[in-house]
């Protein structure tokens, strides 16, 4: 994954618009909300969390969204937008849940695969098992996205953790290409490429062939 305050702000810029519009509309609730107008309140948090996420207000965007979520419990795009604020905090642990949440009910939706295979990747307590999942995940979220260079890093990120640093190198490369055609300078996959070269080259060494 890129720079996460650059591509935290990315994916809440452009995703978080189609994720409301894909979902399906909550069920309807039995007892009438306690403010008049929760959609619009809702919407005017949604608002004010984005910006804050995109201005690098990582902890008044968790607030915002956490007014959001209160207001509406039912609310995926609120629940995506908190997700994307923990995350920013390093908070992986407890983005982990929301993800998992929100892939149970969209489950085809490729920002919540390629988010849970990335804090899937910083539970290191389940090492191989998460970083297989996150394979699946983040390929699966290709599939959806091919040019996103941000799901090839974390497919990338996802290979290296298993070992499997040749497959890691091939990741990215496209990532990197993506970006650099993006005009990305700080891309993620050329620390991964840097990395994947030397585990390829060191895993080489340990069979006996020449670096």
């Amino acid at each position: 994954m890129m720079n996460k305050k650059t591509m935290m702000a990315v994916w809440l810029s452009a995703c978080l618009p189609a994720f409301a519009a894909d979902m399906v509309p909550p069920p309807a609730r039995v007892e009438a909300p306690a403010v008049t107008d929760v959609s619009g309140e809702v919407g005017t948090l949604m608002a004010s969390g984005r910006d804050s996420l995109m201005a690098g207000k990582s902890t008044e965007a968790l607030a915002l969204f956490e007014k959001a979520i209160a207001l509406d419990p039912a609310s995926q795009e609120a629940a995506f937008g908190l997700s994307a604020a923990l995350m920013e905090l390093k908070r992986f642990s407890e983005a982990r849940p929301v993800l998992e949440k929100l892939a149970r009910e969209v489950p085809d939706h490729p920002m919540v695969k390629n988010n849970l295979a990335w804090a899937l990747l910083q539970d290191k307590s389940q090492g191989s098992t998460n970083a297989v999942r996150a394979i699946k995940l983040a390929r699966s979220a290709l599939l959806e996205i091919p040019s996103d260079y941000s799901i090839w890093n974390t497919l990338g990120e996802a290979y290296y953790a298993a070992g499997q640093f040749d497959k890691a190198l091939r990741a990215a490369q496209s990532g990197l290409r993506l970006s650099d055609l993006a005009g990305i300078t700080n891309s993620p996959c050329r620390e991964l490429l840097i990395r994947c070269r030397k585990g390829a080259a060191a895993t080489l060494l340990d069979k006996g062939g020449e670096p």
